[in-house]
C-alpha cells in the first residue's frame, strides 16, 4: 500500500475526528438550554410554516405567536417551551401540533471577579447550567497569596454579602449560585 495514501488518510481520520465534536457542540448550544430574557429565539410549527415565529423575548420573558399571542418562556429549557406552546396550539387552534423551539442568539451574561485574584476579570455565564461562587473564582485562576479568602464580597443589584471562602471550600459554607452581573471582590489580607 502507498505510504502517503495512509498518510493522507490519517491526516483526514484525524481531522474529522476533532472537527465533528465541534460541530455537534455549537449545533447543541443554538438549539437547547434554558431561555432567558432577550434570548432570540426560533419556534417552528411542523407542517404550518406561517406559524414559524423568530424574535427576541422582550423584557417581560415573552414572545408573540400567531393565533396564541404572547406565551411567556424565560427560565424554561426549549424543550419546557416547545410543550407550553404545543398545549396552548392544541386547545382549540391544530389538532396533534409539534413544535420546536431554539435558541438563535443569546444576550452575554456576565460575573466579574476583582481584586485578589490570580486573573481578575469578566467571565460569561454557561447557558446550560449555573456558575457558582467557587467556580468563577476558580475561573479567575483563584485567590493570590495575599488575598483574603474569608472576607470575599458579593455584589448583587444593591446589596453586599461577606462571605468566607475557605469555609465555603472546606465545606463548612454552601456555595452560591451567581446571577447576570453579580461582582466578586478578593480583598487583600492585612496579615
Amino acid at each position: 500500500m502507498n505510504l502517503g495514501f495512509l498518510k493522507m488518510t490519517a491526516v483526514v481520520t484525524a481531522l474529522i475526528a476533532v472537527w465533528m465534536p465541534v460541530v455537534d457542540a455549537a449545533e447543541g448550544e443554538r438549539s437547547s438550554g434554558v431561555i432567558s430574557r432577550m434570548d432570540n429565539v426560533e419556534i417552528r410549527v411542523f407542517r404550518e410554516d406561517e406559524l414559524t415565529t423568530r424574535g427576541q423575548l422582550s423584557a417581560d420573558g415573552t414572545i408573540a405567536m400567531p393565533l396564541i399571542g404572547a406565551v411567556r418562556i424565560e427560565g424554561l429549557t426549549t424543550d419546557q417551551a416547545a410543550a407550553v406552546i404545543t398545549r396552548k396550539l392544541a386547545d382549540g387552534y391544530l389538532v396533534k401540533p409539534e413544535v420546536a423551539v431554539s435558541i438563535e442568539a443569546r444576550i452575554r451574561r456576565t460575573v466579574t471577579v476583582l481584586g485578589q485574584a490570580q486573573r481578575p476579570g469578566v467571565f460569561e455565564l454557561p447557558a446550560h447550567r449555573r456558575l457558582t461562587l467557587v467556580e468563577a473564582i476558580g475561573m479567575a485562576g483563584g485567590v493570590t497569596r495575599i488575598g483574603n479568602a474569608k472576607k470575599v464580597t458579593l455584589k448583587r443589584g444593591g446589596t453586599v454579602r461577606l462571605l468566607n471562602l475557605s469555609d465555603i471550600t472546606s465545606g463548612k459554607g454552601t456555595d452560591i449560585p451567581l446571577q447576570d452581573g453579580d461582582m466578586i471582590t478578593i480583598p487583600e489580607s492585612l496579615f
